[in-house]
């Protein structure tokens, strides 16, 4: 029985990559990947690594210096980050490696290629003010003596609106992944009222 997974025997083909994949991910957040040594500090302390995704920040990083785009897009390990922060923490030569996982996603997201989980978290996010909305969870929290609503976006529809006009500002709007109405309110026709 083996107690660890034999590694990738996929070859990748210098030819294929992306020369310029790196200095576009750079302007998207990760400033100062070129100082990246791939000593794997970061990789001995990240979660991803315990739980067995191939795909931890170290291996990332080498990925995005080394031009692989379609490696870097099919793979789902930047969506699986648990943003724990370790992995600068403990960087040696300071880099911001968690700041590089949220630049390739930005990358990602340009390129559209994420996870339907994702998008529906996206467009929650927006219709609701949360990435995970229980729509069921209004009776159970009644029945406990809370508010049927938190105290968030969900019982505040102008804090739902502030939230959604932040997003109609970002380059996300501009992609239209998840379709966003040009005053804040939801093109699904889902009303404050209809969260519950």
């Amino acid at each position: 029985m083996l107690l660890f997974k034999e590694p990738d025997p996929t070859i990748f083909d210098p030819t294929q990559s992306d020369p310029g994949l790196a200095d576009t991910v750079r302007t998207l957040g990760a400033a100062d990947i070129f100082a990246c040594t791939q000593c794997g500090k970061c990789a001995a302390a990240c979660p991803l690594v315990l739980t067995g995704f191939p795909f931890f920040n170290k291996r990332l990083i080498q990925t995005i210096l080394m031009g692989f785009k379609e490696l870097l897009l099919n793979d789902a390990s930047i969506w699986a980050c648990q943003s724990c922060n370790r992995c600068t923490e403990v960087c040696p030569q300071g880099i911001d490696s968690f700041g590089i996982i949220l630049a390739a996603r930005r990358f990602a997201v340009s390129e559209y290629a994420l996870p339907a989980m994702a998008v529906e978290g996206l467009r929650s996010l927006y219709e609701t003010g949360h990435a995970v909305h229980l729509a069921e969870a209004g009776p159970p929290r009644k029945k406990i003596g809370l508010p049927e609503k938190p105290p968030t976006t969900l019982a505040s529809s102008k804090a739902l609106g502030e939230v959604q006009a932040i997003m109609r500002r970002t380059a996300l709007a501009k992609l239209g992944i998840i379709p966003m109405g040009p005053t804040g309110e939801s093109l699904y026709g889902i009303t404050d009222k209809k969260l519950w």
